[in-house]
């Protein structure tokens, strides 16, 4: 009976070990657990939040259409072969003289490398706050890498991380960079954008004194809120800077608005464009933005309309750009108009015809223009058009010109672009020219 009495208490003992060795280890700090590991790769897990996978080895799913990482063909084509794996996050350091050199990270299936120290199985928060430490302490890219684990940890808390290292100018651009990125994906989770997280954005942004690409890095992840929380903010920061000496503040916002594809940033846009007390190169970025993927054939019939009030070359231009991008015969009939205008500045005319031609304007409309055009430079434009189009009927028109212009000047240039052509008529052309 005593026996068995003892027998039961030390199975009881060892369950209880066995537990303790599978739990999280909390308590102890994961920064000196780490640097008390000898000296090379040191790796540790924690748990992986919902939606995140990967197959432990190549690539890493953080959520419906978020890879990242490597893969043979095809993301799919690798999915089948090599399945997506729910957690958990391994993350692996390689360390010289105590210091992170550099960080690398897993999720799926566990593994050990060969000369790798395993710390073993970590609490999320232990582990989030050791890889924010070295967000905010690390050199070189060791900070940036330190990021992305930490937002693939199991219900944690990282907005106010995030905003500490966005706003931080004494680190690296990129780590800063990749911090307001993540806050960006992560802001709306609870449902609700903070003010806080707009409000920091929009100091990063407006600070003159801070580096340029990370404020607009700023304005992009106002753009890419959860629920549109960035767009009216965004919107009074581009209002306020229409002209003056603060532009640069309203083009990177306008051009962030029009990446967003929101309603409310694409009537914002078509308000500028009408506006006469807006700086041309603010003007030229809200054209350009509401003649992107988003634009509708309201938008372009409101550009051709705006076209002649405008006074800027750069906002005409932008003008010209957009209807090309939007296509369709009644913008590249319109840009032909343009180039058939005596009375309009001939750069602007060589201008629209280049852009006629990279909207798919029949070769035949442009043969002939020719014949109703008198400035001796858009004839040289048209004929250059002609051999790079290399048509049958832009080579007949060619042949013509080479043979009956009676500009001499226009012939002879004619006949020097011939010369680099291999159709087999040209050659006939240009040998009989030669035994006359």
């Amino acid at each position: 009976m005593t026996n068995r009495r003892n027998f039961r208490g030390a199975s009881c003992s060892l369950v209880l070990i066995v537990v303790a060795v599978a739990s999280p280890v909390r308590g102890q700090s994961l920064a000196r657990r780490v640097a008390s590991a000898p000296e090379g790769r040191v790796q540790f897990s924690f748990a992986a939040r919902p939606g995140v996978c990967g197959n432990g080895r190549t690539y890493i799913q953080t959520g419906p259409n978020s890879f990242s990482g490597s893969w043979v063909g095809s993301v799919d084509d690798t999915r089948r072969m090599d399945p997506c794996i729910a957690g958990p996050v391994r993350v692996v350091l390689d360390r010289a003289d105590r210091s992170v050199i550099s960080l690398q990270t897993y999720v799926g299936p566990p593994g050990v490398d060969q000369g790798t120290a395993d710390l073993g199985t970590v609490d999320a928060q232990d582990a989030v706050d050791y890889l924010f430490s070295l967000a905010r302490e690390a050199e070189g890219r060791v900070g940036r890498e330190a990021i992305m684990p930490a937002m693939l940890a199991d219900d944690v808390r990282t907005s106010r991380q995030l905003l500490e290292i966005g706003r931080d100018m004494s680190r690296p651009r990129e780590t800063r960079r990749s911090a307001l990125s993540w806050l960006g994906q992560s802001a709306g989770a609870q449902g609700v954008v903070p003010s806080t997280v707009t409000d920091a954005l929009l100091q990063i942004a407006r600070d003159e004194s801070d580096n340029m690409e990370v404020r607009r890095s700023a304005l992009g992840v106002l753009s890419r809120l959860d629920h549109g929380a960035g767009i009216p903010p965004l919107i009074e920061l581009a209002r306020a800077n229409l002209s003056g000496d603060r532009t640069w503040l309203s083009k990177e916002s306008l051009s962030a608005l029009a990446r967003s594809g929101d309603p409310r940033a694409r009537d914002f846009l078509r308000n500028v464009v009408q506006r006469t007390d807006v700086a041309d190169d603010v003007l030229y970025t809200a054209i350009r933005g509401l003649g992107t993927e988003y634009a509708t054939g309201r938008d372009a019939d409101l550009l051709r309309q705006v076209y002649p009030k405008l006074t800027g070359e750069h906002s005409r231009d932008a003008v010209l750009s957009a209807l090309a991008e939007i296509g369709g015969t009644e913008n590249t009939r319109w840009l032909l108009g343009i180039a058939r205008d005596e009375n309009a500045p001939i750069a602007m005319r060589r201008r629209a015809l280049s852009y006629a031609s990279r909207a798919g304007v029949p070769i035949a409309d442009l043969v002939r223009l020719y014949d109703t055009t008198t400035d001796p430079q858009m004839k040289d434009a048209l004929i250059s058009f002609y051999v790079q189009s290399g048509d049958r009927h832009a080579v007949d028109k060619l042949l013509s010109i080479a043979k009956n212009d009676e500009n001499p000047a226009i012939r002879r240039r004619t006949i020097a672009q011939l010369s680099r052509s291999e159709d087999p008529r040209v050659k006939e052309f240009l040998k009989d020219l030669i035994e006359r």
